[in-house]
Parts: structure tokens; sequence; C-alpha cells
């Protein structure tokens, strides 16, 4: 699990995994997620699917404010999984 105090994360995505694939932060952090992948991506959250990112192409981004702990994944891929935890 990864840790940072900045209130700034990226996660990374590429060879069809997030990294890191969980990762801990707190209430009000901004999380970008990065496609470094040679195909699209996309971020849905899992339980209810609340939000989710339009389909990411390689070197595109997209921001999430962390509210809660979620499970995510990519709804085009869904053996892709990650997890944020809000402290």
């Amino acid at each position: 699990m990864e840790e940072k105090k900045s209130g700034m994360h990226t996660i990374e995505i590429a060879q069809m995994k997030f990294n890191p694939a969980e990762l801990k932060v707190k209430k009000g952090d901004k999380i970008i997620f990065v496609n470094h992948d040679i195909v699209a991506h996309d971020i849905t959250e899992s339980k209810t699917k609340a939000w989710n990112s339009s389909p990411m192409a390689d070197g595109q981004n997209w921001t999430l404010v962390a509210t809660e702990s979620v499970n995510y994944h990519c709804s085009i891929h869904p053996v892709m999984k990650g997890k944020i935890v809000v402290e």
C-alpha cells in the first residue's frame, strides 16, 4: 500500500493494472489516474457505479477527489481492479 502526505496522489495504468492497486489517502485528497497503456481504460466505482471516467487513451488522465473508501475497476477490462482507502 502506498501512502503520501501531499494531498495529491497518482495511480498509473500500465500493463492492464492499476499501480498502486491499493492507495491510502485522506478525505479530500486528489487522485490522478494516468493511462500509460497502449489501450483505452476507464475508472468505474464498483459497488453501485456511482461514478466513472470516460475512456482514456494512452497519455490521458482523470482526477478524482477522495470522499470515501471505494473499490473501482475498468469497465472495459473488468479484471483490472483497485481500491482507495480513505482514513
